[in-house]
């Protein structure tokens, strides 16, 4: 659940099932989708919110809306948002893989880190049999 619209809500004393009864939008729409990502949202979904909570929508989109991103890495403590990555030749490794797919859209989490820093350090045979039948497959 979306901690953010929790949090205005409860502030104003407003429940979901009040939301529905003031904006005319079925309960099970709302429940369906304060559970995701405010992104995914309909128009219709934020209105409802935006009219029990007595805001613009847009106003209170940008409330809801994340913190911007930041792609953190230094170079002078080996960390990438956050994790140190002891062995300079794969933190080289991680961060070239990290930087590209960023390019690409990708915004990686601490624990996307950790999980690409553990499959480095430990990678899984299955996962590597699937790649080179991949890349025999491109050749």
């Amino acid at each position: 659940m979306s901690a953010t619209i929790v949090k205005l809500l409860e502030s104003k004393n407003m429940s979901v099932t009040k939301v529905s009864e003031i904006s005319n939008v079925p309960l099970s729409t709302l429940r369906n989708e304060i559970v995701k990502p405010i992104e995914t949202w309909s128009i219709r979904v934020l209105n409802a919110f935006a009219i029990g909570l007595g805001e613009r929508p847009g106003d209170l989109l940008n409330a809801l809306e994340a913190q911007a991103y930041i792609l953190d890495i230094n170079d002078e403590t080996q960390t990438i948002q956050g994790v140190f990555i002891a062995d300079k030749e794969t933190y080289q490794q991680i961060r070239t893989v990290v930087e590209v797919n960023h390019l690409e859209g990708w915004n990686p989490t601490k624990s996307d880190i950790q999980e690409l820093l553990d499959e480095a350090i430990n990678p899984n045979p299955q996962v590597a049999e699937r790649f080179e039948k991949i890349w025999e497959q491109e050749q």
